[in-house]
C-alpha cells in the first residue's frame, strides 16, 4: 500500500499513522479516516455525502460529526477555512485536499518474532476475526430494512449558499427539473444537465420566485412571486411563451391530475395559510373550499391521484400547545379525515407531503425536538375515504438536513425534494464614520459549526455565542484575538439565546428539556461569565426575549400573555428573580422573530419592538413615564432584526430582500443607510450587535445550503 507526504507530514494508511517531522500525531479513528479519504482523493472535490458514506458506512450520522473531524484536522495541520493550505471547503458541496502530495510504496518491516510474540499475534488475530464477524452480524441485524435494497438517491443541483434553492419540482414525465434560486426559475434537462433560465415578467424582475407545481402536460408551471412579503400567483410557460398572472395576493399549492383545477391559498402573514381555495386552470371560478380556525394554519396541499380529494398538513398553535396532523377532505372541503395525528410531546414535526399513485402518502418528518435531522416516512391510505390503512414506515435514514418541497412524477416512481442545511456564522467588523460604515468584516470562528452570536462581554473584548459544535447547542465565549472558544454551558438541556447581565458578571440564557412540550415551564439561567456552575434565575412559560441595559442597570423579560394577544414586560434581577410588571403591550402585526432583536435601550429608558412589511415599523415604549412613539423605515426589504447602537441614538437593523441581505444603520427619525450587505443572505436574515464602546459590530448571519435531490425505488 502507498504512503503519502505533504508539507511536514507523512501518512501511512495501512499502519494508520500520521507523522509530523517523524513524530507521531495522535488522531481519533474517524478523524484519521477522514484525512485518508481526502488525501487518497487529492485534487478532487469529495462530496459530503460520499465522505459520510465512506467514513461511517451503514450508519446514519449527523453532518456535525464530519464538521468536527474537519475542524480537528485543520487544527492539527495548522490550516484554516480562510487560508487553506491543505483542506479547502467547497461551499454547500464538500471538501478537497489541495496541498501537493508525493506518493510512495510503503514497505512494511518484517521483524523476527519470538514464540510468545507469534502466539500473541495468533490470539489477537483470532480475536480480531471473531470481533469482525460479530460486528458484521450486528450491523446486518441493525441495517435499516425500511428501504428496498435498490433504493437510489441522486443529487440534482449543486448551488452554493449564495444561490440557495427556494423550491424545486420534477416534471410529470421525469425528464425535467424546475427549480428557483435568487436568479429566478431554471429548467434543467436531467439526462444531459443542460439548463436555461426562464425570463421574468418586467414588472417582477426583482421578485423572489417559487415553483409550486407542474401542469400535467409538462409545458407550464404554477409559480408564485414574492416581493417584500407580497405574493402573486402565475402560470409560467417552459416553451417560450410569456408568464401570465392568475391572482394577486395568493400562493399556489398544486395542479389537479387532469390539469383543470388549481389548489391555492390567499397569502397570509408569516406564511400562516388558513384557507384552501380552488379555481380553474385559467384563473376563473375561484372559491373557498375549507377554512381552518384562527389558531390554525394549513400547508403542503396535494391532490389525490384521482383528483377527488385533497391532503394537507394542519397545524394548531396556542400559547400552551402545538398539535399537527395530516388530514384529507373532498374537493368541496367536506368529509374530512385525520390520516395521521402527531403528538406535540414527540417533537416529530412534519414539513411536507406528496400523495402517490399507488395509494401511499409520503411525508418528511423531524426526528426529534430542536433537530435538523429529517427523514421520509410513508403510509398507505384509502383513496375513497382518505383515511390511513397502515402505520407509518420510515424509508430513509438521513441526518443533518431539513427536507422541503416534495414533488413526484406522474407514475410516482421518482420523488424530488429539497435537502436544506441551516447554519449561522459570526463576523466582526470595525465601525467607522460615526457607526454608519463598516470595514470589511472577518469571520470570528474558524470552524464549520453553526455559530449564533448574540452578546458582547462588558469589556468588549469577547463575544458570547451559541453553537452546535458539541452535538448539542452549547454556549461558548471567544476573545476577538483568540483562536479557540471557551465552553461555558453544555449538557442535556437545550440552551439558547445567551445575554450578558447589566453588571457584566453573568451570562443569562434559557434552558428547556429536550423532551419537554410547550406546557413545561422553561428556566432562565445564569452562569458566571468566566465559567462555573449554572444556577436558576426564574421560571417562565411563554418567554419571548430577555435583555439587560448596559448603563441603566435593569434587566427585563418579555413574555407572551395567555391570550396570545399581548406581551408582558417584567423587570427581573439575575440574583433575586422576577420583579414588577413594567408594561403590557399589544402584540405588533408581523413582529420580527424571537431572538432577532435587542429591544432594551442601553440606558434602560425605552423598549423597542420592530415589525416587518412594506413600511417597516419600529415602536418605542417608554419605561420611565415618557410618551410612546413610532418610526417607519420604508424603501428597504423586510426587517429581520433590531439592536440599539451603543449611544442609544440609533439602531442596527437586519434587512432582507429576494436579492440580498443587509445591515442598516437607522436613526430615530427612520433615516436608514446600508452598513453591510451580502447576496448569501438573500431571503434570510442577519443581526448587527454593536460592542459596548461602539467601535465594533458583531454580525450574526443566517445562511442556508439548499439543493434538489431525487430518489427512486422507494
Amino acid at each position: 500500500m502507498s504512503s503519502y507526504r505533504f508539507g511536514e507530514f507523512s501518512l501511512d494508511p495501512e499502519a494508520r499513522i500520521l507523522l509530523r517531522r517523524s513524530e507521531p500525531v495522535s488522531l481519533a479513528g474517524k478523524t484519521l479516516d477522514t484525512l485518508i479519504v481526502l488525501v487518497q482523493n487529492r485534487g478532487r472535490l469529495v462530496d459530503k455525502d460520499e465522505l459520510l458514506a465512506r467514513i461511517w458506512p451503514g450508519t446514519a450520522v449527523e453532518d456535525g460529526n464530519l464538521t468536527q473531524s474537519i475542524f480537528t484536522l485543520r487544527k492539527i495541520l495548522g490550516d484554516s477555512p480562510k487560508n487553506h493550505r491543505y483542506i479547502a471547503t467547497i461551499a454547500g458541496r464538500g471538501y478537497q485536499f489541495v496541498a501537493p502530495v508525493s506518493e510512495s510504496l510503503a514497505e512494511p518491516a518484517a521483524p523476527t518474532r519470538s514464540f510468545w510474540q507469534t502466539k500473541r499475534v495468533f490470539y489477537f488475530g483470532t480475536a480480531a476475526v471473531a470481533i469482525a464477524a460479530a460486528a458484521a452480524l450486528w450491523f446486518a441485524w441493525r441495517r435499516p430494512t425500511d428501504a428496498p435494497a435498490d433504493f437510489i438517491q441522486q443529487r440534482l443541483t449543486f448551488n452554493s449558499n449564495a444561490n440557495s434553492l427556494r423550491s424545486a419540482a420534477i416534471s410529470p414525465d421525469g425528464r425535467y427539473l424546475a427549480y428557483s434560486d435568487p436568479a429566478g426559475i431554471h429548467i434543467k434537462v436531467l439526462a444531459t444537465g443542460d439548463e436555461r433560465l426562464l425570463p421574468k415578467p418586467a414588472a417582477n424582475s426583482d421578485a423572489l420566485w417559487h415553483v409550486d407545481s407542474w401542469f400535467p402536460d409538462g409545458t407550464q408551471l404554477l409559480a408564485h412571486s414574492e416581493t417584500n412579503g407580497r405574493k402573486d400567483l402565475w402560470t409560467t410557460s417552459v416553451v417560450g411563451q410569456s408568464s401570465r398572472k392568475l391572482r394577486d395576493g395568493a400562493s399556489g399549492w398544486s395542479v389537479s391530475p387532469d390539469g383543470t383545477q388549481i389548489a391555492f391559498s390567499p397569502a397570509q402573514p408569516f406564511r400562516n395559510f388558513r384557507e384552501i381555495w380552488i379555481m380553474s386552470s385559467a384563473g376563473e371560478g375561484a372559491h373557498k373550499v375549507f377554512a381552518a380556525r384562527q389558531d390554525e394554519s394549513l400547508s403542503s396541499v396535494n391532490w389525490s391521484p384521482d383528483g377527488e380529494r385533497l391532503a394537507y398538513i394542519r397545524l394548531q398553535v396556542t400559547p400552551l400547545t402545538i398539535c399537527q396532523s395530516i388530514e384529507t377532505c373532498d374537493r368541496h372541503g367536506e368529509n374530512r379525515k385525520t390520516a395521521l395525528p402527531v403528538r406535540t410531546k414527540s417533537g416529530q414535526w412534519i414539513e411536507a407531503l406528496s400523495w402517490l399513485p399507488n395509494g401511499r402518502i409520503v411525508y418528511s418528518q423531524v426526528e426529534s425536538p430542536g433537530s435538523d435531522d429529517e427523514n421520509l416516512w410513508v403510509f398507505a391510505v384509502d383513496s375513497r375515504t382518505g383515511g390511513a390503512i397502515s402505520k407509518p414506515k420510515r424509508i430513509t435514514r438521513w441526518g443533518g438536513s431539513a427536507i422541503y418541497g416534495l414533488s413526484r412524477t406522474a407514475d410516482g416512481k421518482r420523488l424530488v425534494l429539497l435537502k436544506t442545511l441551516f447554519r449561522s456564522e459570526a463576523y466582526v467588523g470595525r465601525l467607522e464614520a460615526g457607526g454608519r460604515r463598516l470595514s470589511r468584516p472577518y469571520r470570528l470562528t474558524e470552524d464549520e459549526a453553526s455559530n449564533s452570536a448574540s452578546a458582547w462581554t462588558a469589556d468588549g473584548k469577547a463575544v458570547v455565542f451559541l453553537t452546535n459544535r458539541v452535538q448539542r447547542w452549547g454556549i461558548f465565549k471567544q476573545e476577538l484575538d483568540g483562536e479557540t472558544a471557551e465552553l461555558l454551558v453544555s449538557g442535556s438541556q437545550n440552551a439558547r439565546l445567551p445575554r450578558i447581565s447589566a453588571d457584566g458578571q453573568w451570562v443569562l440564557y434559557l434552558e428547556r428539556p429536550a423532551t419537554a412540550d410547550q406546557k413545561t415551564p422553561a428556566r432562565l439561567m445564569r452562569v458566571p461569565v468566566n465559567g462555573g456552575v449554572p444556577q436558576p434565575v426564574l421560571e417562565t412559560r411563554n418567554p419571548f426575549d430577555w435583555q439587560c441595559a448596559r448603563s441603566g442597570g435593569i434587566c427585563v423579560i418579555l413574555e407572551s400573555a395567555d391570550d396570545d394577544k399581548r406581551f408582558l414586560l417584567y423587570q427581573f434581577d439575575p440574583l433575586k428573580g422576577r420583579g414588577k410588571l413594567l408594561r403590557s403591550i399589544t402584540k405588533p402585526h408581523k413582529l420580527i422573530d424571537c431572538g432577532d432583536f435587542d429591544g432594551l435601550a442601553p440606558d434602560g429608558a425605552t423598549f423597542a419592538l420592530a415589525s416587518k412589511g412594506p413600511e417597516n415599523r419600529i415602536r418605542l415604549f417608554s419605561l420611565v413615564g415618557g410618551p410612546d412613539r413610532e418610526i417607519t423605515v420604508p424603501g428597504y426589504g423586510n426587517l429581520t432584526s433590531l439592536d440599539w447602537a451603543a449611544d442609544a441614538k440609533s439602531f442596527y437593523c437586519g434587512s432582507t430582500s429576494s436579492q440580498h441581505g443587509a445591515i442598516l444603520h437607522v436613526d430615530l427619525q427612520g433615516n436608514a443607510r446600508v452598513v453591510w450587505e451580502s447576496r448569501e443572505l438573500a431571503g434570510g436574515g442577519a443581526s448587527g450587535i454593536p460592542s459596548p464602546d461602539g467601535k465594533y459590530l458583531l454580525i450574526w448571519a443566517d445562511l442556508r445550503d439548499s439543493n434538489a435531490w431525487m430518489i427512486e425505488n422507494f
